[in-house]
């Protein structure tokens, strides 16, 4: 989900390794860990936000339009949705052409293709998708999504075999699970707002996740308190992550996003020195 941007990340990775006085030339020193488990993230949670999205938007997935193509609704992707009418499982094509952006304005290429046994956000309905040969800002993602909707207001997601290749090659792996529920937004729906009724949703998501960094240090990150997302913000409005390498475990880093307000200011915490980071 669009959680945070490239630049914050590299930030964090430069403040960490000053905070910590650690030696240029030592292959652990910290935040390597840390920034590019933030990164992969960033990255994996803003494509799933971008394919929620276009399939919310898909009317024809839930049978109020009986046909197999869609607008793209503001959007540059082109979807197509095979077989037509009430009929599961489906299959679901989203393709990013070269130049196109997501509704958030990140450069994105690439095709989806996503198979579908059951309504969208009916409970028990289950999306599998794959990314391949699939480019996020310039980063190369590949991974297995697999969401779950738990009713019509909340889904779960596992992320397995996730893996970056950044613009400067290297290779970052990832995997996670999350919960989101919708607490705002309810009463807004397609067939009352077909292109608005996304807007006013707000979603509470709990994470964990872990991974590998492109030095070989694994890493692992939490949700301390629910991350609080938005859709009419680009910044997270409130929550807390925290972020444990495993070749420095004593060291206890953690990001405080506020208290509610839409701001891009977050909050640093490693060990006992804070700093407020100004997000892009």
């Amino acid at each position: 989900m669009r959680y945070l941007k490239i630049k914050l990340f590299l930030g964090v990775v430069v403040i960490i390794m000053c905070l910590t006085s650690c030696r240029k030339d030592n292959d652990s020193e910290s935040g390597f860990a840390s920034g590019e488990g933030s990164v992969a993230k960033y990255l994996f949670d803003a494509v799933k936000d971008e394919v929620d999205q276009q399939l919310n938007l898909q009317g024809n997935l839930n049978g109020i339009r009986d046909d197999n193509t869609a607008e793209p609704r503001g959007g540059c992707a082109t979807v197509s949705i095979s077989p037509l009418g009430i009929v599961f499982p489906k299959v679901v094509n989203i393709t990013f052409p070269q130049g196109c952006k997501t509704f958030a304005g990140a450069e994105i290429e690439g095709t989806i293709v996503i198979n579908i046994n059951g309504k969208v956000r009916e409970n028990g309905s289950i999306a599998t998708f794959s990314l391949n040969n699939f480019l996020y800002k310039g980063y190369k993602l590949s991974g297995d999504y697999v969401v779950t909707f738990t009713g019509i207001n909340s889904h779960t997601t596992v992320i397995n075999n996730g893996k970056i290749i950044t613009p400067d090659n290297r290779i970052i792996s990832y995997s996670a699970s999350n919960s989101a529920a919708q607490i705002e937004g309810m009463l807004t729906t397609f067939k009352t707002h077909p292109f608005t009724f996304l807007q006013d949703d707000v979603y509470e998501i709990t994470s964990e996740s872990m991974g590998i960094n492109s030095k070989g240090h694994h890493f692992s990150m939490a949700t301390t308190g629910p991350l609080v997302y938005s859709v009419d913000c680009q910044w997270i409005t409130s929550g807390t992550i925290s972020i444990t390498e495993a070749i420095r475990p004593n060291v206890k880093i953690s990001f405080d996003y506020g208290d509610g307000i839409c701001d891009n200011k977050a909050q640093l915490t490693i060990n006992n020195t804070s700093t407020t980071i100004t997000l892009p």
